[in-house]
């Protein structure tokens, strides 16, 4: 088996999207607690804050290690879509979870 396997491909593919998809359930889970158990709306916009910065600097620490390895001459064919792919789906990952963030910021917690 080559270098660079199925499954590890894959997985990178994957990767904004699992990314995103941690977000999404971390975003809204510290929404339900503040509600759920009375905790300061600060608190749960600084929880947001800290969780929207880490998930955007991974994506687009993902997105442009792939972009930069999209442009890599001497790569195989494949090696180099699988990076343009997951490129744009870094890209799309960060609109993703700008519309995830932007109600939780705008609405208080419980309504």
């Amino acid at each position: 088996m080559s270098r660079w396997s199925r499954p590890k491909r894959l997985s990178w593919i994957a990767s904004p999207f699992a990314i995103w998809g941690l977000h999404f359930f971390g975003i809204y889970s510290i929404q339900g607690l503040v509600c759920a158990r009375g905790w300061q709306a600060g608190g749960a916009w600084a929880g947001i804050g800290v969780a929207t910065l880490a998930a955007f600097a991974a994506v687009a620490w993902i997105g442009l290690r792939a972009r930069r390895l999209a442009g890599a001459d001497g790569e195989p064919a494949e090696k180099r879509f699988a990076a343009r792919l997951v490129a744009m789906l870094s890209l799309l990952s960060l609109v993703a979870m700008v519309f995830t963030i932007v109600p939780a910021l705008l609405l208080h917690p419980c309504e």
